[in-house]
């Protein structure tokens, strides 16, 4: 039998073990952890019971035994694709530069294709999100290495797809739920589409404990912008469900962090 189909009700003595929460790029990355870890059986006993994903949303697990065409979901304006591939393009182009060329070419190359970006509009970030970095007073330098994750994209695309495998929610929303966060106030949204759909639709009929919450007045970094709305939303998700936390062990966090 496969062990993706383990729900809640499978498994009634089952204790809350941890909660993950990605962002941006570490969503691709958590993901891959959490899936593999569930189909190579190396987290059976303490795998996490929730996930938040912060801004970043992958497409559905491709196991999942629903159509295509019920999602309901309207495809990629050329706009949007323009914007993604303006952006990640830039930033790929810029670390493979200052990687195998030097760092004072690749800060001219991320400068001159940002200045390109900006003037066709094809930025993806508003000023709310420009306030938050200008805030972290990062170097050109460090903010083009950061850019690697891009390049690594790209590149398992042209060559190494299987490198994108478990990139995907979880098979099982029930076993797993996701609360997903994001900020409105950006170009374009960096969800997928068919990801947010079938979450939505989770919420609304009550098929598991997964949730939808957008944020108004924020943008990519929204846990810095409205961070009272992320912390009511993700207490709210820990406690729900009949799996989730109790107020003590809520507050047992909260003096364990108070000591950091």
């Amino acid at each position: 039998e496969n062990d993706n189909n383990i729900s809640n009700e499978d498994c009634p003595n089952k204790k809350p073990q941890f909660t993950v929460i990605f962002h941006d790029f570490g969503v691709v990355a958590g993901m891959k952890f959490v899936n593999r870890a569930i189909e190579e059986k190396y987290f059976f006993e303490h795998e996490p019971d929730r996930i938040v994903l912060l801004d970043v949303l992958l497409g559905p697990h491709p196991k999942f035994d629903r159509p295509k065409e019920q999602y309901n979901i309207a495809p990629y304006t050329n706009r949007e694709n323009l914007v993604y591939l303006a952006y990640r393009g830039r930033n790929a182009y810029s670390f493979v530069t200052m990687r195998y060329i030097s760092e004072i070419a690749g800060v001219i190359a991320y400068w001159f294709l940002t200045g390109l970006v900006r003037m066709l509009r094809l930025e993806p970030l508003f000023d709310i999100d420009e306030e938050v970095l200008a805030r972290r007073k990062m170097s050109t330098n460090h903010l083009v290495y950061m850019a690697y994750p891009y390049y690594y994209l790209f590149y398992a695309l042209m060559y190494d797809k299987q490198a994108l495998a478990h990139a995907t929610l979880p098979l099982d929303l029930v076993r797993m739920p996701i609360l997903y966060i994001y900020g409105t106030e950006k170009n374009v949204m960096f969800h997928d589409h068919r990801g947010l759909a079938l979450l939505e639709r989770e919420e609304m009929q009550g098929r598991s404990d997964c949730r939808v919450v957008k944020v108004d007045g924020a943008g990519h970094w929204m846990y810095c912008q409205r961070p009272e709305v992320c912390e009511r939303e993700i207490r709210k998700f820990l406690r729900s469900g009949k799996h989730g936390l109790d107020d003590e062990v809520v507050h047992e966090g909260d003096r364990m962090l108070s000591k950091l």
